[in-house]
């Protein structure tokens, strides 16, 4: 397949880049099924399972599970209702006891 492209312009230019990516891509997809495809059915003929063989790292990644709540680590010394549990942005209290010149440690459970 033969082009002269001397002879496209910019637009015709780029889209023919974008259209080579994208065909990139899918002979990329296409050539990933095709492997795990055959490493499947040599580990399944080896009596294995693929994913023994690659351990985690070969299995699609894990959903996130169930959540659970953080142990606060800190409380407000004025307010015991208050509590920060050291994640994310600190607390309006936090960040005023820091400026009064008290530490973490000093506010810690």
């Amino acid at each position: 397949m033969a082009m002269d492209l001397g002879k496209l312009g910019v637009a015709e230019l780029e889209q023919l880049i974008t259209d080579a990516r994208a065909r990139i891509e899918t002979l990329k997809k296409q050539q990933f099924a095709e492997l795990r495809k055959n490493l499947e059915a040599q580990a399944k003929s080896a009596g294995f399972d693929i994913y023994e063989l690659f351990g985690a790292s070969g299995r699609a990644p894990r959903g996130g599970g169930e959540k659970r709540p953080v142990a606060p680590k800190y409380r407000n010394p004025a307010d015991s209702t208050q509590t920060w549990t050291g994640r994310g942005k600190q607390p309006h209290w936090v960040r005023d006891a820091l400026a009064g010149g008290k530490s973490l440690t000093d506010l810690a459970i």
